[in-house]
């Protein structure tokens, strides 16, 4: 005798003993809340719905899309998602890494980053929207509030995913962001695609990179049919060279006649004074005035 298939309810898993347990954040619009605790010794974080929210289909289907999404993902620049549970306290919750700090907004807080530091954590955030884009996710609030930077090693952590899309949902597929980082279609209630994060990235990328603005602008283009195709384009391209500097360079150390003409941040070598009406010949003069001025046009690229 046969029987036909069928699902069988799954009772709630419950949450491992814990030790610690403190509210870290708590979203002042939005619906969830960050608690940190410690299991077997090991700090963790826990992600669940405030209190008022708990047990609403709607919310506990946001959080659920969340974890199923979130926990695909892989990579070192990108929060990692270990598990998903019911908490005798706090209700549904995912389980998370615990990353020790601060958010990018913080962090630039009192001030632009040091370039080597900026271009680093740029080019990590670009390899973590690459790899979501490759697995056909869409994070959909890609903003400096939503990444952290380890106080260790100052490495890039992508968070947040509450309002991230993948292809193989059919749900919650709505126009969702921050308004001040989401692409001008998205503000116009369509759907947001891979298109609407590189608007994001450039945006974040702008305040860290403040030279790059062209890159920048074709980030950020209105039409999304001009973007880069991929996070792995912007990055390339933010890493050449323009050769437009370098002509422009030699255009203006050719163009000066005497030393002083234009002050620059290191002093170049001596020149007399009965030789500074006189065109410069120096060879010495003539290598660290071309070395500044293509330093100094490459910093505005």
């Amino acid at each position: 005798m046969t029987e036909d298939s069928g699902f069988f309810s799954e009772p709630d898993r419950m949450a491992p003993e814990t030790g610690i347990m403190e509210l870290i954040h708590s979203s002042g619009s939005g619906w969830s809340e960050i608690y940190r605790i410690s299991i077997n010794g090991q700090f963790k974080v826990l992600k669940v719905l405030k209190k008022e929210y708990r047990g609403r289909t709607l919310y506990e289907s946001i959080l659920r899309k969340e974890y199923d999404i979130s926990s695909r993902l892989k990579h070192q620049n990108i929060r990692e998602v270990f598990d998903y549970y019911r908490h005798p306290e706090l209700g549904s919750a995912i389980e998370m890494e615990w990353i020790n700090g601060c958010t990018l907004s913080e962090l630039t807080a009192g001030g632009r980053l040091d370039r080597k530091l900026a271009m680093r954590l740029s080019d990590q955030l670009c390899d973590a929207v690459s790899y979501l884009h490759s697995h056909q996710i869409v994070h959909r609030d890609i903003k400096p509030d939503n990444i952290l930077v380890t106080f260790n090693g100052k490495n890039l952590k992508l968070i947040d995913f509450g309002l991230s899309d993948a292809d193989s949902w059919v749900t919650l597929k709505g126009s969702c962001g921050t308004p001040a980082f989401a692409a001008p279609e998205t503000l116009k209630g369509q759907a947001s695609g891979c298109s609407s994060d590189i608007w994001s990235l450039g945006k974040v990328t702008g305040i860290l990179l403040s030279g790059k603005r062209r890159q920048i602008h074709k980030c950020t283009a209105y039409d999304p049919g001009q973007r880069y195709a991929d996070a792995s384009q912007f990055k390339a391209d933010l890493h050449k060279k323009s050769q437009w500097g370098t002509i422009l360079a030699l255009i203006m150390v050719l163009a000066i006649g005497t030393a002083g003409f234009i002050c620059f941040k290191k002093p170049v070598p001596t020149i007399k004074e009965e030789e500074q009406n006189k065109p410069i010949d120096n060879p010495a003069i003539i290598d660290e005035l071309f070395r500044q001025a293509t330093q100094m046009i490459e910093s505005q690229e």
